[in-house]
């Protein structure tokens, strides 16, 4: 589904079956979408809309990102502790990163896309991934707080945001340090950050969003927005600070924006 984030109207939906996610090529032209039913990378052309390819993977797909300096984009299995690494220009996975827990949830680049940080389930880890390797190269506890899902890197600090469960967590992202925590609803799995308004939201699927203040060793929450019952998915349009969330209804997805005040 594509919309003009301006106007707030659909412009075409993309049949690509049941997606989880999607990431940007904006040099390349092209939106990858994590996709199953079975499980692929879909590979869709930014100005026609239009599906230009597909790649297919062994299991169930999650979250994804875009690496614009190697070109790869980077696939999580929804059943296992492994992240699938893909050439979209040749259409193969190129190589798995395996990680150690039960599965994997969100990830992120930082801004120089010299590591990736992918939450990790049953270890309650963040793993540190040197993309020009591709390797494991750390993984730091999260304890006592359990169940990463959403994270968000913060490009103006050093920090690293982790949603867990009925926390966010605030990581230093050289060292792995915990250096603050906020409680916020229960059940988050996506989570955005503005870095403009140095706000995080955490979207809980309880009918509400946690919103809190990022300072470079400090959070504080500024309280509960209420949403749709069930919204897990949420962005960010750190240009206008739109803020967008994405729910199930009627056996069809909808999105809605919201502008947070200033």
């Amino acid at each position: 589904m594509c919309l003009t984030s301006a106007q707030k109207k659909l412009l075409k939906a993309v049949p690509t079956s049941t997606s989880q996610d999607a990431t940007t090529d904006a040099k390349g032209g092209n939106y990858y979408v994590s996709g199953n039913d079975p499980g692929r990378m879909v590979i869709v052309d930014s100005t026609k809309l239009e599906i230009t390819g597909e790649v297919p993977v062994p299991s169930d797909t999650d979250l994804i990102a875009f690496n614009p300096q190697s070109g790869m984009v980077y696939e999580c299995n929804d059943k296992a502790g492994e992240v699938w690494v893909i050439d979209p220009a040749a259409k193969k996975i190129v190589t798995t990163i395996k990680v150690d827990g039960s599965g994997v949830e969100d990830l992120a680049f930082d801004p120089e896309y010299k590591h990736l940080y992918q939450a990790v389930k049953g270890k309650n880890t963040i793993a540190v991934i040197d993309p020009s390797s591709n390797k494991v190269v750390d993984a730091w506890p999260l304890a006592p707080d359990k169940g990463p899902h959403g994270i968000a890197v913060v490009p103006d600090s050093n920090g690293l945001l982790v949603a867990c469960a009925s926390k966010l967590v605030l990581m230093d992202r050289t060292t792995g340090k915990i250096l603050a925590t906020v409680p916020t609803g229960a059940r988050v799995d996506e989570m955005a950050y503005d870095p403009g308004l140095h706000i995080a939201y955490c979207a809980s699927r309880q009918g509400n969003i946690s919103v809190v203040s990022v300072e470079p060793d400090k959070l504080t929450s500024l309280g509960d927005v209420p949403d749709a019952q069930g919204t897990g998915d949420i962005a960010v349009d750190p240009k206008t600070h739109t803020v967008w969330i994405a729910y199930p209804k009627d056996g069809q997805c909808v999105a809605q924006p919201f502008t947070p005040a200033k």
